[in-house]
């Protein structure tokens, strides 16, 4: 009997899934898909100054339990609690986000290997309105079309993979990547300093995305934006708390257990 405090049912329930629970490609990209739709990135716990858990218990019970969100370690973490329940192999590796410019920001982004039937996958479910929605193939070159994003891997310097997104026209690098295999003491210490650090990035702003078929949603402090299909961009400002809250509800299932500090 598994002591894992994941209970799969209820994960289950909450992405929506209702394809097998195999080991098989087709479990790994339905499950990538269906949280990819339905758990938020977000960073609100940091603004409510709760601190953020990652151990199994925690992660479970707020993603799933309460059906909140989280930033890569937490949405990465659960998919690997997932994953392991279901008998798949998962390696953690570290990115560095390169969309975000100069200067470099550390190499503090988890992603996950998945090998399956001989082949490696790279699944990321946390890197906010331009993450992957379905894992992509660990090979150099094709394109992957997920939805009305594409996507590819790319070779880099120093055994370096570089995941890049085809951004109006350009391809553009979101981050790098190696295969030296990551601890959970590594995701520790990162995820202390991206929580509670002042100069981190997730302490500046207030960020919510959600990936749709049809779009991508997000709620960066008090600006509500909505990237289509067809290349169209709206952006409506959010002028109070009750929008602010009627917001997180209506397009991400939130709500939250404080309400934020203005």
């Amino acid at each position: 009997m598994s002591s894992s405090p994941l209970d799969l049912a209820a994960y289950v329930a909450r992405v929506g899934y209702q394809g097998p629970l195999t080991y098989s490609l087709e479990t790994l990209v339905g499950l990538h898909r269906a949280q990819a739709f339905c758990i938020p990135f977000e960073n609100l716990d940091i603004h409510l100054n709760r601190p953020i858990s990652l151990d199994p218990a925690s992660l479970v019970q707020k993603l799933v339990h309460e059906q909140r969100g989280g930033y890569c370690y937490e949405a990465n973490g659960l998919f690997r609690l997932v994953l392991q329940e279901l008998g798949f192999d998962v390696t953690c590796l570290v990115g560095r986000n390169l969309l975000a410019g100069h200067p470099l920001r550390p190499r503090a982004h988890q992603v996950l290997l998945v090998e399956v039937e001989g082949q490696p996958w790279l699944v990321d479910l946390g890197f906010g309105a331009n993450g992957l929605i379905e894992p992509i193939p660990l090979a150099v070159g094709p394109e992957h079309q997920q939805f009305f994003d594409r996507y590819r891997l790319q070779a880099a310097p120093q055994h370096n993979y570089h995941l890049q997104l085809l951004i109006q026209g350009q391809w553009q690098s979101l981050y790098t990547f190696t295969l030296d295999e990551a601890q959970p003491s590594d995701f520790q210490m990162m995820n202390f300093y991206y929580s509670q650090a002042p100069d981190s990035p997730f302490r500046k702003q207030r960020i919510t995305t959600l990936a749709t078929p049809d779009c991508r949603i997000s709620l960066v402090d008090r600006e509500l934006k909505i990237r289509r299909a067809d290349g169209s961009t709206s952006t409506t400002p959010v002028a109070s708390d009750a929008a602010y809250e009627q917001a997180l509800a209506t397009h991400f299932g939130i709500r939250l257990p404080a309400a934020l500090p203005i």
